[in-house]
């Protein structure tokens, strides 16, 4: 079994993940196995399960105990038992007998009460279903109240270049100050940053010889010490961004990318409360 302080800074996600191109993509995800990467993020609104059924097909190919895995429970749970039953539901998709973490996919995903759903939650630990428990997509109010209670292991939210809610809010130091691994998702805006070609990208990119989006990784592992999901198929994809990893910057340039600001993603209001507005989830994806 991986440890949580065993897990590679990298993460394999698997939203979008290429199922007509089931052998590409199975090569993919071993070849990023191969090279360290042993976190794997799922979920069964991922192509309605499909993409659960390939993981475990996956998983049968490197073996249970030299990944860890995690899961989410979706919308919508109305009832406690709701719980239970998606996840037995995931386990046989995987063909697995447990995750090493559950959490919920959005706080807006539950109708019950947080506390309760993390009760439940929490019990399929001591059931042996799950390893630990996670969380994604809350306020900073939400992860206190419920890692008061629930010790929270992984947290995994909105974070790069240009999406800095959840360090402005005080979400990331907050999950330092507690022993939370910060877990960010799209932390290169599926490419659309470095399509942007920020003067300051650009800049550091020319001086190390490296790609911006290799700039962008190096800056949040190296030196914001958060882990990173990211999804690809490409083999040059997949070396690039472990390779992200095999250089250091000066601190100085560390703290300009600290400093820089995209103002458009600034002036976005969040609808935390699932009213109709905009979801944390979907800040990445408001401007190309």
């Amino acid at each position: 079994m991986i440890h949580l302080k065993d897990i590679f800074p990298l993460g394999i996600g698997t939203f979008r993940i290429d199922l007509n191109e089931k052998e590409t993509s199975m090569n993919a995800l071993i070849e990023s196995f191969k090279l360290g990467q042993n976190y794997i993020d799922t979920s069964y609104l991922y192509e309605n399960g499909n993409v659960m059924a390939f993981i475990g097909e996956f998983v049968n190919k490197v073996g249970r105990d030299k990944l860890f895995i995690t899961t989410k429970i979706e919308p919508t749970v109305e009832k406690i038992t709701d719980i239970e039953d998606q996840l037995n539901r995931y386990l046989e998709i995987m063909n697995i007998d447990y995750v090493d973490c559950l959490m919920l996919h959005s706080v807006i995903f539950t109708k019950l009460p947080l506390i309760d759903t993390y009760e439940e939650m929490n019990r399929m630990i001591e059931l042996g279903k799950a390893k630990s428990l996670g969380l994604s997509n809350s306020n900073f109010e939400q992860l206190k109240e419920i890692n008061k209670q629930y010790p929270i292991s992984i947290y995994e939210g909105i974070y790069n270049l240009e999406c800095k809610l959840n360090e402005d809010i005080g979400i990331i130091d907050y999950c330092k100050d507690h022993n939370i691994k910060f877990c960010a998702y799209q932390p290169l805006r599926r490419n659309r940053t470095a399509n942007r070609n920020y003067p300051l990208l650009v800049e550091l990119s020319e001086k190390y010889s490296k790609t911006q989006n290799q700039i962008i990784l190096n800056w949040i592992i190296k030196h914001k010490k958060l882990n990173v999901l990211i999804k690809t198929t490409n083999n040059n994809r997949i070396n690039e961004n472990i390779n992200s990893l095999n250089f250091e910057m000066d601190m100085e340039d560390y703290n300009k990318l600290d400093l820089f600001r995209a103002k458009e993603f600034d002036n976005v209001v969040i609808d935390w409360k699932g009213k109709g507005g905009i979801t944390v989830d979907q800040l990445a994806n408001q401007f190309e």
